[in-house]
């Protein structure tokens, strides 16, 4: 389990961060804070007026001289670091089982050196923890909301390249033969992918569906949808139209009406993961993959998939990632942050915190409609 992901945790499990520390916590005053002197792991607020901001440096382990030499010199960079609205005091914080008994005195004598506070956690109590945490997750969203589907779906105006013969043909009813004909390579579609995927695309949020017959009819959504597509003589004649406002109004409407289908899964288990990760860790499609656990990106990787309940690999993930965030952005869910590196910052909108919110109310009312009346015995 790696730093960030033991930080994660320790920071939402309140009760058991104050018993390490063992001073009474008010509240997070900052994480990952960059100075001119290193970046603090994190620090909080007291009510004990003598330390009112304690300044915490995490470790896992602490397993050779080396290592500890290397602490010592990171904790006399930050001593230096001052706040000038409080006074703050510096806390060692290391697991206990993962550092050896020979190493404790070592540890202890170099932070009673440098006037350092040492406290100590558990690893592995901060790894049920953390499993408590996921599985209690898993409950709060109500019932299962069924399978992520990971697409190569850039961008939900994709969905306008399948319902503009419609527009154009004045038509609510269209052969499958007009968007893929695999026999002579006529159709909209060159590709049975580009088509497939298309299709799905618009199936999962209710505009078409496929009949019986080989035909694709548009639903009551997709006529509006149609009837909302930016006319050609606007859109610069492109093949693909950007969304309208009204269109991204339709299918914020159609998200929220209650039926969970896998692209509209995708959005809210990625608005879940940005509520939970703080929008700290939204990887770029050319991100590489961690090398080993002590990388951060291989806590949000386990996390991710923890949430999504599937493993899927590291580039499938940075895709799943990356094109769900533009169709989120498309929807005005959450706003990007371009860093230089390899990911990205993420925030919620208003109106993405509260879809979310709608979403898991929905979720919860479902899942008390199921159990009420198993709760019934004579």
């Amino acid at each position: 389990m790696n730093e960030r992901l033991v930080q994660w945790t320790l920071l939402r499990e309140w009760s058991y961060l104050q018993s390490c520390l063992r001073f009474p916590l008010l509240r997070r005053y900052g994480e990952n804070i960059r100075t001119e002197h290193g970046i603090l792991d994190f620090a909080v607020l007291t009510e004990d007026p003598k330390h009112p901001l304690l300044v915490v440096e995490l470790e896992t382990s602490i397993d050779s001289r080396s290592k500890l030499r290397f602490i010592g010199e990171q904790l006399k960079r930050y001593k230096q670091v001052v706040f000038h609205s409080l006074p703050s005091m510096l806390v060692l914080l290391y697991a206990d089982d993962a550092t050896p008994t020979w190493l404790v005195q070592e540890v202890r004598k170099q932070c009673h050196n440098l006037n350092v506070i040492p406290r100590t956690y558990s690893l592995q109590k901060v790894q049920l923890l953390y499993q408590e945490m996921l599985t209690e997750l898993t409950k709060a969203v109500g019932i299962p909301l069924g399978p992520t589907c990971a697409m190569d779906v850039c961008y939900l105006r994709w969905m306008n390249s399948l319902i503009k013969p419609f527009v154009e043909l004045g038509e609510n009813e269209l052969p499958v033969s007009l968007f893929f004909d695999p026999h002579n390579g006529n159709g909209v579609f060159k590709s049975r992918t580009t088509y497939s995927v298309r299709k799905r695309l618009c199936e999962d949020f209710e505009l078409v569906e496929e009949t019986p017959k080989q035909t694709l009819i548009l639903t009551k959504y997709g006529e509006r949808f149609a009837e909302a597509m930016i006319p050609d003589i606007l859109s610069g004649y492109s093949q693909t139209p950007t969304l309208s406002l009204e269109q991204k109004r339709i299918l914020l409407e159609v998200l929220t009406n209650g039926v969970i289908r896998p692209c509209k899964a995708n959005i809210y288990y990625f608005l879940r993961f940005v509520y939970l990760t703080e929008g700290a860790w939204v990887p770029k499609p050319t991100a590489p993959e961690p090398c080993s656990e002590s990388e951060p990106s291989f806590g949000y990787w386990q996390l991710a998939a923890a949430l999504f309940g599937k493993r899927y690999a590291w580039r499938t993930l940075t895709d799943f990632l990356s094109f769900t965030c533009n169709q989120c952005e498309e929807l005005g869910l959450v706003e990007r942050i371009k860093l230089e590196g390899t990911h990205n910052r993420v925030v919620l909108t208003p109106i993405g915190s509260r879809i979310l919110d709608l979403m898991e109310i929905d979720l919860h009312l479902k899942r008390e409609r199921i159990h009420i009346p198993m709760q019934v015995t004579e």
